[in-house]
């Protein structure tokens, strides 16, 4: 029978064990190669991001309607499926936040069990904190400075997992603390409205654009009563951190882009330690 049990004699030292004859053992990944198995997964999701972002023009529908108080032309632009799109992409992003704080910490535990294993307790993680004087704090605490102070001068003076220090390292702390409790909803902000191609009273054609705004969609050009929309135009747009987020404002597929580069420099920062 395939699922039968059968023993397992590993030993002749210990009672035979049973498992299904089809049975599997997993092995479990080393904590520094958990560590860039978790950045290959936020990588993922950063182009699936992208991939994302490069479909929003297909998404934008522009249609001519006529202002009922003045009677002249205005072209809108509107997203369709605005609030999926949005939410979809937040959880993208918390989920590539939340695999680079994993991998810090993947590779903190790392690192600790080879060079300082009596540090490692319950409450171990990568150590990142407001200010320089409480990660040296935090890491005194645990005798990293005794056990191996080549690694407790690597992260207090190489890495500067604090505000000021390594920012990167900082926003990405702040992030996933707060995709604990809300989602990190990016905007989705038009840069232009370019190409747009008008006829005038007197049937000539003018190219025409728009200014840039950080209004939400749609959006609205107006042009004089008796001149016509030959071209809508184009949005080119950007996505950016939402207001009470820590990045507000910085465009979300560059700065993620910058996060995974900055967690991968310091897994390799502690792996070199690893291997010293």
């Amino acid at each position: 029978m395939d699922n039968a049990l059968v023993p397992l004699r590993d030993s002749p030292m210990r009672p035979a064990e049973w498992r299904p004859r089809d049975a599997t053992i997993s092995v479990m990944p080393h904590p520094i190669e958990s560590s860039h198995l978790k950045i290959e997964r936020a990588n993922q999701h950063i182009a699936a991001i992208r991939a994302i972002v490069l479909t929003l023009a297909d998404a934008y529908i522009a249609t001519v309607e006529i202002n009922p108080d003045g009677g002249n032309e205005v072209v809108k632009h509107d997203l369709r499926n605005r609030d999926k799109i949005i939410s979809d992409i937040a959880l993208m992003l918390g989920d590539a936040i939340h695999n680079l704080h994993c991998a810090l910490d993947h590779a903190w535990i790392a690192a600790l069990t080879r060079l300082s294993p009596q540090s490692i307790n319950r409450h171990t993680k990568f150590p990142v904190f407001v200010s320089r004087d409480k990660v040296e704090g935090a890491l005194r605490s645990v005798k990293v400075d005794v056990t191996a102070p080549s690694l407790f001068n690597t992260v207090l003076n190489g890495i500067c997992p604090y505000e000021g220090g390594n920012d990167s390292i900082w926003d990405i702390h702040r992030l996933d603390i707060d995709d604990k409790h809300i989602l990190l909803l990016p905007v989705v902000e038009f840069a232009s409205i370019k190409g747009i191609k008008v006829e005038n009273e007197q049937r000539d054609s003018e190219n025409a654009f728009t200014w840039a705004t950080t209004q939400n969609p749609p959006y609205y050009v107006p042009i004089p009563v008796g001149w016509h929309f030959k071209e809508k135009g184009q949005v080119t747009f950007s996505l950016t951190f939402g207001e009470g987020i820590p990045t507000h404002g910085m465009e979300v597929l560059d700065m993620l882009s910058v996060f995974a580069f900055r967690v991968l420099t310091v897994v390799q920062l502690l792996e070199n330690e690893i291997s010293n």
